[in-house]
């Protein structure tokens, strides 16, 4: 005796992209359209379409919706490919006016200068302080410029180790901090 073996399988075809109002989040966004086909294998016979669908996806909240069939001629004509849509947003950003920027060119960070991300800890600004202060003092190092690179090493650890003065530094350069969480070791 033999038993069928079955099995089924979605088949995802990208049709192109749709700006439209987002039922969900309401804003006007871009939507990615595609064809979704679930597919019937049976042992030895060849898959067949069991049931085929045109779905949306909004690309900002990620809600999906089947596409009626009476709205697809409304989506067709409106599908665009990757390279149009990037035309198209960009002449949308072209309309737009610039957001501010900071008015002063900015050239290293303080960040920068003691080679520590921004989010790093005091903990990390000071040990990577005394790292550079070894390599760049002018005692220890045959550098000309080293007296120049330690003038700046202290200045970006005064601003740093001081919260007030890190927090309106980080203000300037466009840094916004999350809330601090609760560590394990603090509970």
């Amino acid at each position: 005796m033999v038993f069928p073996i079955i099995g089924a399988r979605d088949y995802i075809d990208q049709r192109g992209f749709f700006v439209n109002e987002c039922p969900t989040c309401r804003k006007t966004s871009v939507f990615a359209v595609y064809d979704t086909k679930r597919k019937l294998t049976l042992y030895f016979v060849p898959t067949v379409n069991v049931r085929s669908q045109m779905v949306m996806e909004c690309m900002t909240c990620h809600g999906k919706w089947g596409i009626p069939e009476k709205e697809f001629e409304f989506v067709e004509a409106r599908l665009m490919t990757q390279l149009a849509l990037s035309a198209y947003l960009g002449k949308q950003q072209e309309s737009r006016p610039d957001p501010p920027r900071i008015q002063q060119a900015v050239g290293r960070t303080y960040y920068q200068v003691l080679q520590v991300d921004p989010l790093a800890d005091p903990e990390v600004v000071d040990a990577a302080f005394k790292r550079l202060a070894l390599k760049y003092h002018p005692d220890t190092s045959a550098d000309t410029a080293s007296a120049a690179n330690m003038r700046e090493l202290l200045t970006a650890r005064e601003i740093l180790s001081d919260p007030a003065r890190r927090a309106a530094y980080d203000a300037w350069l466009g840094i916004v901090r999350r809330v601090e969480a609760t560590r394990p070791e603090d509970v």
